[in-house]
């Protein structure tokens, strides 16, 4: 079987949860906790987790963050051979505030050295990317990045838009990937429609297909999960669980649908996958869950999604 390619984002993050309910302006009292994050990067551990041959291209500042990063990610099982380190410049880092309950309020993010992820590196990882049976990118490269990604690579190509300013910026190359994992604001960023309604997200789903995607995967958090594909409709829904951590949860489901896509999964299947792995993912005190496992994905689909 072949490798997955990722390229985008990989940073620290720094996440804070609130033991209470969260007063603004003023200092609340919770836990803060430090790992690895980036939304390609988390989405690369996730497959190496789940037991897939997966190789990174990513930058990173030649700092304590980024040498931890790539130590970390070496550790995880991912090939770092198309990441560059960089002389002068910080590593990418990604704060989350959380309530009580582990729901994020608010985060920001400092992706000031993704500019040098650019047409340039596109080039030189082109050995890489058209290797690749997949390729997996996230919404923080510019649209110059991924208009050359798209000249550059011919493997199917799989998007996480990251948040609505990237998905905006990357709405007029949406046509060239594959499958696409928007949630509901993401979706509506990139199609400008509104998604309030399911009939309103099948809808918004079949403007991206009619552009050239192939499957989409709509994240609804609680609600589940909904599918729009060559099958049609897909509902999924999952029993309750106790969220620890939201962050990554995304990250997670689009592991799951690239890993259950080369396992040869059905869109059933494969939507089933993604959730069981988000599920994993929120039940974690970190980014990326230590019980992430193909055994565990399948025990979560037969007890947790209905």
């Amino acid at each position: 079987m072949g490798y997955v390619a990722g390229i985008g984002g990989a940073n620290m993050d720094v996440h804070g949860r609130s033991d209470a309910a969260l007063v603004m302006r003023d200092s609340n009292p919770g836990t803060l906790h430090m790992s690895m994050g980036g939304v390609c990067r988390n989405i690369c551990e996730n497959l190496a987790r789940l037991g897939e041959d997966v190789r990174l291209c990513t930058v990173v500042g030649n700092d304590v963050n980024g040498r931890s990063i790539m130590e970390g990610c070496r550790e995880a099982g991912i090939d770092m051979t198309y990441t560059r380190m960089l002389e002068g410049e910080h590593t990418s880092s990604y704060i989350s505030l959380m309530d009580e309950k582990g729901d994020m309020l608010l985060a920001m993010s400092d992706m000031h050295i993704i500019k040098h992820l650019d047409e340039r590196m596109v080039d030189a990882a082109a050995p890489l990317l058209l290797g690749a049976e997949i390729v997996v990118c996230d919404g923080n490269l510019s649209g110059k990045t991924v208009r050359r990604l798209t000249e550059v690579c011919d493997r199917p190509l799989y998007l996480d838009p990251v948040s609505t300013a990237w998905a905006r910026a990357i709405a007029p190359y949406i046509g060239f990937f594959d499958t696409v994992k928007p949630n509901r604001m993401e979706l509506e960023a990139l199609t400008g429609f509104p998604c309030g309604s399911e009939e309103e997200i099948v809808f918004a789903c079949d403007v991206l297909r009619g552009k050239g995607v192939r499957r989409v995967f709509v994240s609804l958090g609680a609600e589940g999960m909904l599918y729009r594909g060559p099958e049609g409709t897909l509902r999924g829904r999952s029993r309750p669980v106790a969220m620890v951590n939201a962050t990554g949860a995304g990250d997670a489901s689009m592991a799951g649908i690239i890993h259950a896509t080369l396992a040869g999964r059905d869109a059933r299947g494969a939507l089933e996958t993604a959730m069981a792995a988000g599920i994993i993912a929120v039940c974690s005190e970190n980014t990326i869950s230590a019980g992430m496992n193909p055994g565990e994905i399948e025990r979560i689909i037969k007890e947790y999604i209905v």
